[in-house]
């Protein structure tokens, strides 16, 4: 095993084992179902911050919050669009100057 996964690998081990037992302790001093519910409420607290220390991981390596949210933001880039047909630049569905439909995007 790669010396640089054996952190990584404890780390899970660690969660794992410490949310094992939290969930026997928590189910035997609450009951089963109050347990249960304690249980999945403090998963999802635990997966909530683990995403904010990644968030905040990548956003000290350059990254937007856009770009570490996964999504696509509107960073106010738009494609041009040039006409198949004649080459004129279009704007719209179809071209100002033949009135063809076919266009393609440039980057």
């Amino acid at each position: 095993m790669d010396s640089t996964l054996r952190p990584v690998l404890k780390r899970q081990l660690l969660v794992i084992g410490a949310s094992l037992g939290a969930g026997l302790v928590f189910t035997y001093f609450f009951g089963f179902f109050i347990g249960l519910a304690v249980n999945i409420a403090v998963m999802v607290g635990v997966i909530f911050y683990i995403r904010r220390k990644q968030i905040g991981a990548l956003r000290s390596l350059g990254f937007s919050d856009e770009a570490a949210g996964g999504g696509y933001g509107n960073t106010g880039v738009k494609l041009k669009y040039v006409c198949l047909s004649c080459g004129a630049e279009v704007k719209g569905a179809r071209c100002g100057s033949c009135g063809s439909n076919m266009k393609k995007p440039l980057f």
